[in-house]
């Protein structure tokens, strides 16, 4: 990729600008973000920790380029930089430059902030490609991969495949699981299809839970003609019917006493009689529906 122009370069330039710092800087500002109880003071240098390390993120980004040409990991370089960054500044707010966990006894010793840092950032970046992923994929497999490219750049293309198996050291049909691996591509429903590059996935491919739009209208036609078979009714009958099978709310015999001050058990009998007086009603007219609509009514 040329990087001439590119936001990595862009980048690049602007984090050189940020000066280094010594050991003996690094315990200071580790001593003030520990103990300095004035927040500006701590915020300052973390920021100075931060800026004068940011060019170790991407010393470790260098680890992850095989997950970056994966067409199993959908993540950009910039974005694992940012998440890498992320990972250095917990570690510039938990960094105490005068303990070394490796020191037998908890003794005291003094510590890089770049050997603590390296593996916060490292793990926060792992993380992010491991979100990243739409299919789990063996860690080692990258690894081949990486090998593969070199391989390539240094063959060609059609590199014999005696040649690969003797480097990865793998049987004939690792090697073409490998391939197979490498030529597959996963793709985002968000992403264009290919067909015409302006159609995105989700809206070419079926969704299986959608209902079927015959059956929502045939619903909808139903709907309508209990509507208005309801409203023949007594008005308050009717009006509870509706509350009770139409509302959206969902309202309880509860809810619907204190709306008509009456009991909830004479809510339950005027629904019980507006229900009996209604199948009384759509009895006679069962030749005159819709054999759509007796369909649905049967079912």
């Amino acid at each position: 990729m040329d990087r001439k122009h590119s936001s990595y370069e862009r980048y690049l330039a602007d984090i050189s600008a940020y000066p280094r710092i010594d050991r003996d800087r690094e315990a200071k500002l580790s001593t003030i973000i520990r103990t300095e109880t004035n927040e500006e003071q701590v915020e300052a240098a973390i920021t100075e920790l931060v800026q004068a390390n940011l060019l170790l993120v991407l010393h470790c980004l260098k680890n992850f380029r095989g997950f970056l040409h994966s067409p199993a990991v959908q993540i950009t370089e910039m974005d694992l930089i940012a998440e890498g960054n992320i990972g250095l500044l917990n570690a510039a707010r938990r960094f105490d430059a005068s303990f070394d966990a490796r020191a037998k006894g908890g003794k005291r010793a003094g510590v890089r902030f770049s050997t603590y840092a390296c593996r916060c950032i490292k793990n926060r970046m792992h993380r992010a490609v491991k979100q990243a992923r739409f299919i789990h994929i063996p860690e080692h497999h990258f690894g081949y991969w990486s090998e593969l490219d070199s391989l390539r750049k240094e063959h060609g293309d059609d590199v014999a495949d005696e040649v690969v198996r003797d480097r990865l050291d793998v049987s004939p049909e690792v090697l073409d699981l490998l391939k197979q691996g490498e030529r597959s591509h996963t793709f985002a429903l968000e992403d264009l299809s290919a067909e015409d590059h302006e159609s995105c996935w989700q809206e070419i491919l079926p969704d299986e839970k959608a209902p079927c739009p015959g059956a929502m209208a045939d619903q909808g036609l139903l709907r309508d003609y209990l509507l208005r078979e309801v409203q023949k009714l007594p008005s308050r009958t009717g009006s509870m019917l509706m509350l009770m099978f139409f509302d959206d709310t969902a309202p309880t015999l509860g809810d619907m006493a204190q709306r008509y001050g009456i009991s909830s058990e004479r809510c339950r009998q005027v629904c019980a009689q507006g229900l009996t007086a209604l199948r009384r009603q759509l009895t006679p007219c069962t030749d005159r529906i819709d054999p759509r609509l007796q369909a649905v009514m049967g079912s």
